[in-house]
C-alpha cells in the first residue's frame, strides 16, 4: 500500500500540474506533450515496481486506467454525431452546380490513399531486405489460424453499404455513416429544389446540432492531456521497454520505414498540395499524438476533423469526409508497411528469394487489400492475412510478433492518420477552384 500511496500521489500532482499549467496559459499542444513525457515516466517506474510490489499497486493502475479509457471513450461518444452531422450539413450546403465537388473530393480521396499504400508496401519490403528482418529466426512451432476472415473484395464492399443505419453506427462502419450522411445530404438537397420552405426546418435544426456538437468536441478535446497521460502510462506499464529486445530488427525495421512514409507524405504535401511540411507538423501533430496513444484512427476522428477545419483551414465537408473514409481504408502502415514486413520477414526465414517481381507483387496485393478490407477489425492483422496466404507464406510467423504489436501498432496508427490527413489537404487543395464557400 505504501507504494500504491505514493503512485496516487504522483498521478494527483501530475493531474494538478496539468490544471495549473492550462490556468498559466501553457498551450494545449505543450500540456500534451509534458503528459506524455509524464505518462512514459509514470509507467516506466510501474514496470520497474510490479516485481516487488505486484499486488500494491492496484489502485493507481486502476486510476490511470479510468483517465486513459474514459478519454478514449468520450472521443468514441463524438464520431458518430459528427460525421452525420458534418457532412449532412456540408452537402446541404453545396446545392446546385458545386456538389460534383464531393464526388471529385471522393475519387481523388480514394486513389491518393491507395496510391500512398502501395509506396508505403515497397518502402517497408526495401527497409525490412535492407536490415535482414527474419534472418537467424524460425518460425513458432504452434499454428497460428487468423483471428479474423478475409471473405474477398465484394462481401467486403456490400458490408460498406448502410442496410441499417442503426446497426452501421453500432457497429462504428465509417464508410456506411458516410454514405448514409451523403445520401440524406442529396434528399435534401433534391427536396430544397422543389419546396425549400419544407427543407428549412431540417437545415436550421441541422445547423443547430452541428455547431453543438463542434462545441462539444471543442471540450472534448481539452481533456487531451489527461488521457495520454493515463494512455501512455498503461501502455508501458504492460508493455515496458523491454518487451523490444526479442524483436529489435523486426520493429526497427517498422519504425525505420514508417519514419520514410511520413517523408513521403511530406514531399506529397508540398508537390501536390502547396503546403510546407514544416507548417503542417507544427499542427498536425496534435491529432498524430492522440493517435499514437489510442491506436485508434475511428477514435481519433474528431482531433482530426479538429485540426483539419480549424487549424490547416481545409473545407468542412473535406475535414470529415476524408478522415471518416481514410479510418478503413487505404491504411499505408496498417495495410502497407506491416504486411510487407511480415512478406520478408516470413520470405527469409524460409529461405525464399526476394525479387522485384515479388516487390511489385506485394505493392498490388496489399493496396487491394486496403481496400477490400475497410471496416474489419484488426485492419492490420487481416492485411496480413490476405497478403501472406496469397503469396503462399506461412501465418505463423505473426505469432513471433504479436507480443510486440502495440507498441508497432501506436506508430502504426499515427502514420494511417498522417496519410488520410495528407489525402484532405491534396483533395481540398486541388478541388479550392470548384467552390467558392465552405
Amino acid at each position: 500500500m505504501f507504494l500504491d500511496g505514493i503512485a496516487l500521489t504522483f498521478i494527483l500532482l501530475v493531474v494538478a500540474g496539468l490544471v495549473a499549467a492550462g490556468v498559466c496559459g501553457w498551450t494545449l499542444n505543450q500540456r500534451m506533450f509534458l503528459a506524455l513525457v509524464l505518462g512514459v515516466i509514470l509507467g516506466c517506474l510501474f514496470k520497474w515496481w510490479q516485481p516487488y510490489a505486484i499486488d500494491n499497486l492496484r489502485i493507481s493502475q486502476s486510476v490511470l486506467l479510468f483517465l486513459g479509457q474514459a478519454y478514449f471513450s468520450l472521443l468514441k461518444m463524438l464520431v458518430v454525431p459528427l460525421i452525420l452531422t458534418s457532412i449532412i450539413h456540408a452537402v446541404l450546403q453545396l446545392g446546385g452546380h458545386q456538389k460534383g465537388i464531393l464526388t471529385r473530393i471522393a475519387w481523388k480521396t480514394v486513389a491518393l490513399l491507395l496510391i500512398m499504400t502501395a509506396i508505403a508496401s515497397a518502402i517497408g519490403m526495401v527497409v525490412a531486405m535492407e536490415l535482414g528482418v527474419g534472418q537467424g529466426m524460425s518460425l513458432p512451432t504452434m499454428t497460428l489460424a487468423p483471428e479474423h476472415q478475409y471473405t474477398g473484395l465484394a462481401d467486403a464492399l456490400l458490408g460498406m453499404l448502410p442496410s441499417n443505419p442503426v446497426a452501421t453506427m453500432v457497429d462504428n462502419n465509417a464508410i456506411g455513416m458516410v454514405i448514409f450522411a451523403v445520401l440524406v445530404g442529396a434528399a435534401g438537397l433534391m427536396l430544397g429544389k422543389d419546396n425549400p420552405e419544407k427543407l428549412a426546418p431540417f437545415q436550421n435544426w441541422l445547423q443547430s446540432m452541428f455547431l453543438v456538437m463542434k462545441k462539444l468536441a471543442s471540450l472534448v478535446i481539452r481533456l487531451t492531456p489527461y488521457g495520454v497521460f493515463g494512455l501512455m502510462a498503461d501502455v508501458m506499464i504492460e508493455q515496458g521497454a523491454q518487451s523490444l529486445q526479442g524483436l529489435l530488427m523486426f520493429a526497427l525495421a517498422m519504425y525505420l520505414a514508417m519514419i520514410l512514409v511520413l517523408v513521403m507524405h511530406s514531399i506529397i504535401l508540398w508537390f501536390l498540395g502547396r503546403q510546407k511540411p514544416w507548417q503542417y507538423y507544427r499542427v498536425a501533430y496534435v491529432p498524430l499524438l492522440v493517435a499514437f496513444s489510442t491506436r485508434s484512427s475511428f477514435g481519433t476522428l474528431p482531433v482530426t476533423e479538429e485540426t483539419l477545419a480549424k487549424s490547416l483551414h481545409l473545407r468542412q465537408v473535406t475535414a470529415t469526409f476524408v478522415p471518416s473514409v481514410g479510418a478503413t481504408m487505404g491504411m499505408n502502415a496498417c495495410a502497407g508497411i506491416f504486411p510487407a514486413v511480415l512478406v520478408v520477414m516470413a520470405m527469409n526465414i524460409t529461405g525464399q528469394p526476394i525479387t522485384v517481381g515479388m516487390i511489385a507483387l506485394v505493392m498490388l496485393v496489399n493496396t487491394m487489400a486496403s481496400l477490400g478490407i475497410s471496416g474489419v477489425p484488426g485492419t492490420a492483422f487481416v492485411a496480413a492475412t490476405v497478403t501472406l496466404t496469397t503469396l503462399g507464406l506461412p501465418y505463423s510467423v505473426v505469432g513471433l510478433v504479436q507480443g510486440i504489436d502495440p507498441i508497432i501498432d501506436m506508430g502504426r496508427t499515427a502514420v494511417n492518420v498522417n496519410g488520410t490527413m495528407t489525402a484532405a489537404v491534396v483533395a481540398d487543395r486541388t478541388t479550392r477552384n470548384l467552390v467558392t464557400h465552405l
